[in-house]
């Protein structure tokens, strides 16, 4: 059977077994799951109020409630980019799951749209603990992070951001060929994406040009919509964040989708 007869789009309930399958997978090991979830908490304790306490207000608010929703877009990253790029690779290339899944009624882009779906519940489970942590923390301390009631919106743009992370992931996955290719991966795409985002600093401070290119990395959307909801500073950019997130992550799993369907489709 050829490629193009075999193209299709995904079906929810087909999608579904591969979420029921990485659940039951996670059974015993479900540790693992939220431990990527701690180091954006790490990085907004010691940062965002330890450093935080050194710096001036940011943009009219303290830093910690600067800093927060940047580092809430990042544990969105890090959950999708862990189910959506790592672990997707060594099923495809080293335990060969997807072969025995496509001996099934189950198509190239039912496993596709699974596995983001996996990725995305992964990034809203970490989404959800984070703001958890946002709203203890301004209640233990005084110090608020969450000033405005526009926050209730932050998590469905958290899952938002998750998705299109999540979309990307697998995209990537199916461009890498090795094991060290997510050394290229982390050092010269999360790691600069995660500090020249906005994340911990306004994009007003460095030069137009750095800027510009900037605004063009998927985070720094995701760091500027939260960080609207999440402060009240809502602005006319707003839709133009929720575009660009939907447009990306649409177009990032439909690439991935013909990729795979090139790669396991014979």
């Amino acid at each position: 059977m050829t490629v193009a007869t075999r193209l299709s789009f995904p079906r929810w309930y087909r999608s579904a077994r591969m979420v029921q399958r990485n659940l039951l997978v996670y059974k015993h090991g479900w540790m693992v799951i939220f431990s990527g979830f701690f180091e954006p908490v790490f990085y907004l304790f010691s940062i965002g109020l330890g450093l935080g306490a050194l710096i001036a207000d940011v943009e009219g608010m303290s830093y910690a409630a600067f800093v927060a929703p940047g580092l809430l877009a990042a544990s969105c990253l890090n959950g999708a980019i862990t189910d959506g790029c790592f672990n997707i690779f060594f099923k495809l290339h080293f335990q060969k799951t997807y072969d025995g899944i496509l001996a099934t009624p189950m198509r190239v882009a039912d496993v596709a749209f699974g596995e983001t779906l996996w990725a995305v519940a992964r990034g809203a489970i970490y989404a959800a603990g984070f703001l958890i942590v946002m709203f203890v923390l301004g209640v233990v301390t005084g110090r608020h992070v969450l000033l405005s009631p526009l926050a209730l919106l932050a998590f469905p743009a958290a899952v938002l951001s998750a998705a299109a992370f999540s979309s990307i992931g697998v995209c990537i996955t199916t461009f890498i060929r090795r094991v060290e290719d997510f050394d290229f991966v982390i050092g010269l795409g999360v790691t600069p994406m995660f500090l020249f985002s906005g994340t911990f600093f306004p994009l007003s401070r460095i030069p137009a040009p750095v800027r510009q290119l900037v605004e063009l990395l998927p985070l720094y959307h995701a760091v500027a919509l939260l960080r609207a909801l999440t402060t009240g500073l809502v602005t006319g950019g707003l839709l133009a964040h929720l575009v660009y997130l939907v447009v990306v992550g649409v177009g990032a799993f439909m690439l991935a989708v013909w990729r795979l369907e090139r790669a396991l489709v014979k």
